[in-house]
């Protein structure tokens, strides 16, 4: 892949254009999310198990990918050829996971570990309130032997890869081993690694291309960040993390980044959010497409916010599609979107 420096921010859409010519694999946490819906309507009390207490009526299960299969999802979304590599538990969760991904055309090394559930988020909602999150995972690292399988399918799928994206939740998947060993074969290939990690791990994720977290995020690993010392605080987490380039996603800000010395902030724009769930994840693999092409960061960056407005829009765990993301950017272009201004954490 030809990844010349010579991108300008008015050249996005031809940026989107390129899309398909890319292949990205992805590694880490892979979760499925699940989203249970139910209505007050026709709800009967069952005081015969407790008083007090109703039963409501089922109205609809969604379940589609999440962590690292979200990144994932939406790279393939957006017609990015994608590989996923991950672990799951040897489980009822893993058949469904295979096949949310075979429905995206996701090619898949979904390692079994037989001795661990497969990550599930189970959300529940009654009518449109959002109640609780039941979440089963097991977070102890994995053994040597899945941990070599890990690696042994991430060698095997590099020499048809343009960016790598290693997508950490803190469930056991990484190791100072795996990271440090995937990260140096991607650097002697010239492959681009953006990552996003939990901030307890950040020493196994040193020397990649684009580190990624929120503001949250950042904050733990500075001991805090503000918007009234943005750049500040942007350079002191970029010196701290010794990555080449940073981005930290700001919620109703928008995002900023650090990219070869150079800071820059893209505000957010005013849209009407309706679920923020994942869209970080969107960010990243957008960041991921532009490493791919060689974008500067801030052009990255700023394509990127654009993502986040639309799939901000969207209900539970969504993707982004190239269609969407074009449309948008070309009404922004032609003054047909609303001045920069709210989004929502990511």
């Amino acid at each position: 892949m030809n990844r010349g420096p010579d991108s300008k921010p008015d050249r996005a859409l031809e940026v989107i254009d390129r899309i398909p010519e890319l292949r990205a694999l992805v590694v880490g946490d892979v979760m499925l999310d699940v989203y249970e819906f139910c209505r007050t309507q026709d709800s009967k009390p069952i005081d015969s198990e407790k008083a007090g207490k109703r039963a409501y009526q089922a109205q609809e299960t969604i379940k589609v990918l999440g962590g690292a299969g979200n990144v994932a999802a939406n790279l393939a979304s957006l017609d990015v050829r994608t590989t996923l590599v991950g672990v799951t538990g040897d489980d009822e969760h893993y058949f469904k996971i295979r096949e949310l991904a075979d429905g995206l055309s996701i090619r898949h090394g979904l390692i079994r570990d037989g001795g661990r559930p497969t990550t599930t988020k189970v959300r529940l909602y009654l009518d449109d309130d959002y109640l609780l999150r039941r979440d089963s995972e097991c977070t102890d690292r994995v053994s040597d032997r899945i941990s070599n399988a890990l690696v042994k399918d991430v060698l095997r799928a590099l020499p048809e890869t343009d960016v790598v994206v290693l997508s950490d939740y803190d469930k056991g998947v990484f190791t100072a081993e795996n990271a440090g060993q995937i990260i140096r074969e991607c650097r002697l290939h010239d492959i681009p690694v953006v990552v996003d990690f939990k901030p307890g791990n950040r020493a196994i994720f040193s020397g990649v291309d684009i580190i990624a977290p929120n503001a949250a995020e950042a904050a733990a690993l500075i001991g805090g960040f503000s918007m009234d010392r943005l750049e500040t605080d942007c350079r002191r987490l970029h010196d701290a993390l010794g990555c080449r380039n940073t981005v930290v996603t700001l919620g109703a800000h928008g995002l900023c980044g650090v990219g070869s010395g150079e800071f820059f902030h893209a505000p957010g724009h005013r849209v009407q959010p309706v679920d923020k769930v994942g869209c970080g994840d969107t960010v990243r693999a957008v960041l991921a497409i532009g490493a791919a092409l060689g974008l500067p960061l801030e052009e990255a960056g700023v394509i990127a916010n654009d993502a986040a407005a639309v799939i901000v829009q969207k209900p539970a765990t969504s993707v982004l599609s190239r269609r969407e993301l074009h449309d948008f950017v070309a009404r922004k272009r032609a003054g047909q979107t609303s001045e920069p201004r709210a989004a929502v954490d990511v």
